[in-house]
């Protein structure tokens, strides 16, 4: 029996994930969407035109939508085009971290939406008290990078478009279920791998040099609350005059030296030695919580696998797992005996994780991929990713990659080189080196909409 996948990469001119799968097996077919978002606002044109030209490619035909977590970049697209894409068969998957039952779901739930309750009330209160204070000023664009990841998603209207799309068709999957795709009868199996079950591992977020990692425990995520309670505190407090409080403040005017002629003071507040000043360093805290939030929910992503029966060749697609998530699928076993490993060690295709970022692709994992068919795509725009600090793109983790895939890896904002060349990176391969068909289109344009890459049986 004939058996492939078509893997379309949409080209967002943004960060986001949007993949378009069909599967052929034999006289049947399955299309599946996996993830639709930008990380920046303001990109509906192109989110509905990627919209459209889903529609004219699957036409009539049903589509099951993949969610890996509720994050903007994966997410958005369905908000701004979702009504192009409805249709009379649709159906969506989610985690059962999504579930209204999952006990660890709901939790993770409630304190999200207390954390972004009390960071909309923070920002107002910055804004009030530092009017004008370029220091603060500058943390509040930088944690507005985080916000426009993770506040107000959960429940928003993203979620909303999703279901109506779907007119409530939800499947919620938990690691260690494995079945055959829907619409395809035989020849092609999906596998759940994440996100982790247990707490400890969901919560491993970074890994270390030795692959140790430190993470952040479900009981320091209820001390990350009451962390925002006393940063909250104290910037309400913050310029009050006996306020009874002030006097616990570190930069409380009775602390302060008044005297203009003190040489200390003149240092100090001279303006070439601004880069030494501490007055403002306190409120970095306010980052620091936005950016655990914004991990967290990255380590929910569920992950799919999914096999040709008879090759035993795997596609792995892992939305944004961090650590922790991957060393849960070393533990997953299922009904036939295969387990995480057996799925990695087989994968001849990996979606890159949290767009090729430092602490989303496990080294262990990775190495585990060891078929010479390897391909990854990356969902990434390098100008984008910038915002990052470099956490994407990292040059050892793109030769990670090229060793791993032989050169054969893909980006979705790559352009074309001599017509042969397809990342512009390190020496890699070209498109005779590819065993699997390549597809860019349109070819003469830039640019391009989508990348595309077919895999077969064979």
């Amino acid at each position: 029996m004939s058996v492939s996948a078509n893997i379309r990469m949409y080209n967002q001119l943004d960060l986001g994930d949007c993949f378009l799968l069909k599967f052929n097996s034999g006289n049947e077919e399955a299309y599946m969407l996996i993830d639709f978002g930008s990380y920046k606002a303001g990109n509906e044109e192109r989110e509905q035109k990627i919209a459209k030209n889903i529609m004219e490619t699957i036409g009539d035909k049903k589509l099951t939508i993949v969610v890996t977590h509720q994050h903007r970049d994966h997410l958005s697209g369905f908000s701004t085009a979702g009504d192009i894409l409805k249709g009379k068969e649709r159906e969506l998957w989610l985690s059962f971290l999504d579930s209204d039952t999952s006990s660890e779901g709901a939790f993770i739930r409630s304190m999200t939406e207390k954390y972004w309750n009390k960071n909309k009330k923070t920002k107002k209160i910055l804004t009030d008290k530092f009017t004008g204070v370029p220091e603060v000023d500058a943390m509040i664009k930088e944690k507005e990078g985080y916000d426009l990841f993770a506040e107000g998603q959960t429940g928003g209207k993203s979620i909303t478009k999703l279901l109506e799309i779907v007119n409530k068709k939800v499947t919620f999957l938990t690691p260690g279920e494995s079945f055959s795709l829907p619409g395809i009868s035989s020849g092609i199996k999906v596998y759940v791998l994440g996100p982790p079950i247990k707490n400890e591992q969901l919560e491993k977020l970074n890994p270390t040099k030795d692959e140790a990692v430190h993470g952040l425990s479900l009981l320091e995520f209820a001390n990350m609350d009451i962390s925002g309670d006393l940063m909250l505190n104290a910037i309400d407090a913050y310029g009050q005059d006996n306020s009874g409080r002030e006097s616990d403040f570190p930069f409380s005017r009775q602390f302060q030296q008044q005297d203009q002629e003190n040489n200390q003071k003149k240092t100090y507040e001279d303006p070439k030695n601004s880069w030494r000043t501490i007055n403002y360093d306190w409120l970095s805290e306010i980052g620091r919580l936005s950016l655990h939030m914004d991990r967290l929910t990255n380590n929910t992503s569920l992950v799919l696998a999914f096999e040709f029966t008879e090759s035993k060749k795997v596609l792995l697609f892992v939305g944004d797992a961090q650590i922790g998530n991957w060393q849960s699928w070393f533990d997953v076993k299922f009904d036939n005996g295969l387990t995480g490993k057996d799925l990695l060690s087989r994968t001849v295709f990996y979606k890159a994780g949290h767009h090729s970022s430092h602490n989303a692709t496990l080294h262990q994992g990775l190495d585990l991929m060891s078929d010479r068919e390897l391909t990854i795509m990356i969902p990434v725009n390098e100008e984008v990713s910038t915002n990052f600090n470099f956490a994407m793109l990292r040059p050892d983790m793109l030769k990670g990659y090229h060793r791993k895939a032989k050169g054969k890896v893909l980006r979705s904002d790559t352009i074309e080189q001599d017509g042969k060349e397809f990342q512009l990176d390190f020496p890699f391969a070209t498109r005779d080196d590819m065993k699997n068909e390549l597809e860019i289109f349109p070819p003469d344009k830039k640019p391009h909409l989508w990348i595309e890459l077919k895999i077969d049986e064979k």
